[in-house]
Formats: C-alpha cells, structure tokens, sequence
C-alpha cells in the first residue's frame, strides 16, 4: 500500500508508508554496498592521503569542486564494546551547546537500525575541550514501541526538551509512526521527567519532529506528517510555538508549498528576514529552498543531477551559515554508482556542500569522512560545533558509522574551520 500523489513530472509518485528516513533508496544502495570488497587498511589510508591532494585513479575524472580533507583528530565517543547487550547499536546523534565547552549529545541506543522494539534514546555530557563523555541519563522505550530519534532543543524559556520519533512494529514486520513524544528536562531532579505525547495541531498527529530554532519568545519546527496516522496526509509543515512548547500552531505545508514534492528528512535555517530550508525527497532528490519569514517559496534549486558531486539524496540534512556562505551536511554519495547488474554500489560519504546563499548554487564539497571507500554500511547523520577563534577555529563534527556491518560508533570528527570552508 502506497500514497499516491502526482509529482512535478506528471506522474504517480509512490511514499513509502512507513516514512522511514532509512527509505527504500537508501536500502538498496546498502544491499548493494554489502558485496563491495573493502580497501586493505594499507592502501586506504594512502588512498585518502591522495584524494586529500586531487589526485586522480584512472576510471574517476578528478573534479575541482571536491576534495578530501582529513580530520585533525577522530574521537570515538561511544562504541559497542562499552554498551550493554541491548543498547550495542548507537546512531543518529543530534547535539545541544549547554555550555560554553559542554554539549549534550542525544542518541539512539538499541540492537539494530530500525524495527528495534524497546530501543532507548541516551542523552551524554560531552566536553569539547578535554573529550570526555559521561551518561546523563538513557529512556528507554516501552515495547512494543522504539525511540528511534531525537531532536534535543532548548526553548525560549530555558527549557530543555528532546522531541521523539517513536515508531512501533507492525504484524508484517515493518515500522511505524506511532506519534511524536517529547521530554522536558527538570531541573530539580538533574533529570529528564516521564514522556508526553507530542498534541494533535489542526486534527493532525505529528510522526518525525526535525528541528527547531528559536528567536524571542516564539519557536519554529519542522515535523513529518504521515497518510496513515491522524489528519490522513503525508509532507512536511512548520509549526509555530509562542508559550516555549506548551501548545504549537500550523504555520505552512512545505510539501505544497515547494510544489507538491515527496519531501521526507528536512532542516532549516534562518536567513535574512526569511528562511532557507533543504529537503530530502523520496524521489531521490536533494533540494534548496528559500523562503520569506512566512515560509512562502521564493526561489528553489534540484541539487541532485546537476550538480556530479550530488549523485542522490543528502541523508538527514543540516544546513549551516558563516561566513557569509551556505553549507549543507550530511550523508552524500559523490560518484555515480555503477548500474550494471550486480555491481557494487560505492559507498557514502559524510560530505560539506557550500553553495550561494542567494542563488542556492552549490560551490564545493568537502569530503569529511570516507573519501577512501571503507564499506560503510550505516552512518553519516551529523551536527557541528564549533570552538576557538580566527585561525584557530574548530568545527567539531558529532556523528555515527557503522563499518561491514558492525553496530555503529558515535565518532567526533575535529577540522580546522579554515580547511574546510
């Protein structure tokens, strides 16, 4: 069973009903990555060295726009080995500046990527200064339902609060949006307090909460809607809080507003007096949008297919601002994949992508992770930090990856800013 809808193109285009951001796209290009035989752990690393300098390897024209930059340092924060049995698969991380060196960091922590019943989301301290990662506090899930992500958020009034995709399992196996909750951090008791659920807005029940960003009194969301839940509509809308989360408004359909695209994982960011917005669809297409301050469309731009380095959609995408650019994280695949039968497709990359902050235009990638082609098999939703100043300025890169299908690592990636902008 499938939403039917009419894409841009004229035609049916097909949702997959469960939503999931690990969609049908992205399953297959995995499958096909299980069959690809990994570099030897000596060639990689020389491998690296040489996309880092632009070198090319017959069979891949070297393209000026990308280019590999090491980290400075790499930091495993949490791995399989230091986890309880249930909790050994750890992905999706999403962090929030407490502090001027502490960050918390929300995960999911169960025993596979989806369909996990009683999968818990784990909030830890992290310092960015001296490394260390302690356990604040780990919610599990009540089964059969599972925490499958987290969006940590602090609200104009101090508050902090982790917004929940829960999902459920189904009779045929499959996951399914069981309605967004959320936490509120009590301070009394140094702890997180019981899960609400997230209210209905406009008869709609609310599934996979994105991002939010606050300015004043009110709070902005991006939050997936689903056909098969209440209000009977897939997209992606805006919702507007004026009391620090404690009721939501419907701003706008995103999905209707950008002209009836399959939109799925969304961030955005404030720009100007408006907003620009990135869009991941299910069509396999990662787009640009900017808008006025009431998210009415203004201009937006395909990325996927015009752009080589942009080869399908981006994973999980955040969308940055400094100087005086644009950038776009998350997982990309910045070479064609091989469409023979049976062809090992090239693995994913944890990309930068700068682009013009008024024509939307990508500028440069920045490979940030796995320019040498290890098989990663899960991985590469990210957020940055940043530290120090001038020349000295960091990006922290937070972040998960699963190598051959071990249960993933949640890595911190450290880059001179100045490398990579």
């Amino acid at each position: 069973m499938v939403y039917q809808s009419k894409s841009l193109f004229g035609r049916a285009a097909g949702w997959p009903r469960a939503g999931c951001g690990f969609d049908l796209w992205y399953t297959t290009a995995t499958l096909a990555a299980a069959a690809m035989i990994p570099l030897s752990r000596r060639v990689a690393p020389l491998l690296s060295v040489f996309l880092a300098f632009g070198v090319a390897f017959p069979g891949r024209a070297a393209d000026p726009a990308v280019r590999a930059v090491p980290p400075r340092a790499e930091k495993l924060l949490v791995t399989e080995a230091t986890q309880p049995a249930e909790y050994r698969y750890t992905a999706f991380p999403v962090a929030l500046r407490v502090g001027p060196d502490e960050v918390w960091i929300v995960y999911k922590a169960g025993k596979t990527h989806a369909t996990d019943a009683g999968a818990a989301l784990e909030v830890v301290r992290h310092s960015l200064s001296s490394g260390t990662t302690e356990l604040i506090q780990r919610l599990p899930a009540p089964a059969p339902k599972l925490y499958q992500m987290g969006e940590i958020a602090r609200l104009p009034d101090g508050t902090i609060a982790i917004y929940v995709d829960v999902q459920a399992v189904g009779w045929d196996g499959r996951h399914y949006r069981a309605g967004a909750e959320f936490f509120r951090w009590d301070e009394t008791r140094r702890a997180f307090g019981a899960p609400e659920p997230f209210p209905l807005v406009a008869g709609v029940r609310y599934g996979y909460p994105f991002e939010f960003v606050s300015a004043g009194r009110t709070t902005w969301q991006l939050v997936m809607k689903f056909g098969y839940m209440q209000g009977g509509r897939w997209g992606v809308d805006v919702l507007r809080s004026d009391d620090a989360g404690r009721s939501w408004n419907f701003v706008r359909d995103l999905t209707e507003e950008f002209g009836r695209i399959p939109a799925n994982e969304s961030g955005f960011v404030r720009h100007g007096d408006g907003w620009i917005v990135t869009t991941r669809g299910y069509d396999s297409i990662a787009r640009l949008h900017r808008t006025d301050a009431e998210f009415k469309l203004l201009r937006q731009r395909d990325l996927t297919g015009p752009t080589p380095y942009i080869q399908k959609l981006i994973g999980r995408p955040r969308l940055l601002i400094r100087d005086g650019k644009g950038y776009l994280l998350g997982r990309n695949w910045t070479e064609p994949n091989p469409t023979a039968k049976g062809a090992a497709a090239k693995p994913m990359q944890l990309c930068l992508i700068r682009f013009d902050l008024e024509t939307l235009a990508p500028e440069a990638c920045v490979i940030l992770d796995n320019a040498d082609h290890r098989r990663v098999t899960d991985g590469y939703y990210a957020v940055a930090e940043f530290s120090g100043s001038g020349a000295d300025e960091l990006m922290h890169i937070i972040t998960y990856r699963g190598l051959a299908g071990a249960p993933p690592a949640i890595v911190r990636l450290d880059f001179r800013w100045a490398d990579v902008k």
